[in-house]
């Protein structure tokens, strides 16, 4: 697989998503799909069970609120929960709340696959997950490009403002109520991109849209908060290496030095969770 290389970044284009995201169909959906995760209730402590009755009703309500611009988020529940030798604090939304959060990622999907983000990336979006990272990645491999740069990203989720969510999306959409509700969203969140808000893996493929922009020259592929460069040799590998480092840096990133190396690997090796 060649490298790909990304197209300059324009300006947003007009999307009008808060019909779609106040819709009763679409709200609906989101909901029933949630419903078959039973995850833990809120603060409100309201279950799915709980929310399954008078759901039409409740669906109205939420989207009357959410097309008159009435709509306010809720309290969020943080559960502290262990993670690779230390705690994570989660938060939970309402049961209502991750309705919405679902529905906006439903709405803006379309408009990011086709603008923001490059072929080579994977993970946190539709049809795109291990498999298929693994299967470009042995077509890197197979095509003499033995060495590999690869970069986890420290603390990629981190260090981040309301103000930068909102920016991140109002580089691609235009629809300044859509963009409210991001900001009211994630303003109201232990931290903007906190583990467990159904916001936050879009979100930080799109903070890493900046970084992916600068590297298209190089034969790489970054599946969620990963980057691999495939290398012909070791020093065209540390020049990579240096190149995705100098590209972070402009992102306010860094490289986690811990999880980053210059290796060899089979393909299977690669993308493993921790």
């Amino acid at each position: 697989m060649p490298p790909v290389a990304m197209t300059a970044s324009r300006g947003p284009a007009s999307h009008t998503l808060m019909p779609l995201v106040s819709d009763p169909a679409r709200l609906k959906r989101s909901a029933r799909q949630l419903m078959r995760h039973r995850g833990s209730p809120g603060a409100d402590g309201v279950t799915w069970t709980h929310y399954r009755q008078d759901l039409d009703a409740r669906i109205a309500a939420l989207s009357k609120r959410l097309r008159t611009g009435t709509w306010e988020p809720g309290p969020v529940r943080e559960v502290p929960i262990p993670s690779w030798g230390k705690s994570l604090r989660l938060a939970i939304p309402t049961a209502g709340d991750r309705v919405v959060h679902r529905t906006m990622t439903h709405a803006a999907q379309p408009v990011l696959e086709a603008a923001a983000y490059p072929a080579w990336m994977f993970g946190w979006r539709p049809r795109a997950g291990r498999v298929e990272a693994l299967t470009a990645a042995a077509a890197h491999l197979s095509a003499d490009r033995p060495w590999v740069a690869d970069l986890d990203v420290a603390a990629a989720t981190s260090g981040a403002t309301a103000g930068e969510t909102v920016d991140w999306y109002a580089r691609w959409i235009s629809d300044g109520s859509f963009l409210r509700l991001v900001r009211l969203i994630t303003a109201g969140l232990p931290a903007p991109l906190s583990p467990g808000s159904g916001l936050t893996p879009m979100l930080t493929n799109l903070r890493l849209t900046r970084v992916d922009e600068q590297l298209g020259e190089l034969a790489v592929i970054r599946f969620t908060d990963n980057y691999t460069a495939f290398c012909t040799s070791r020093a065209e590998a540390e020049s990579a290496a240096d190149a995705i480092t100098s590209a972070l840096a402009t992102a306010g990133l860094r490289p986690n030095q811990a999880k980053s190396k210059i290796w060899q690997p089979n393909p299977e090796d690669l993308y493993l969770a921790g």
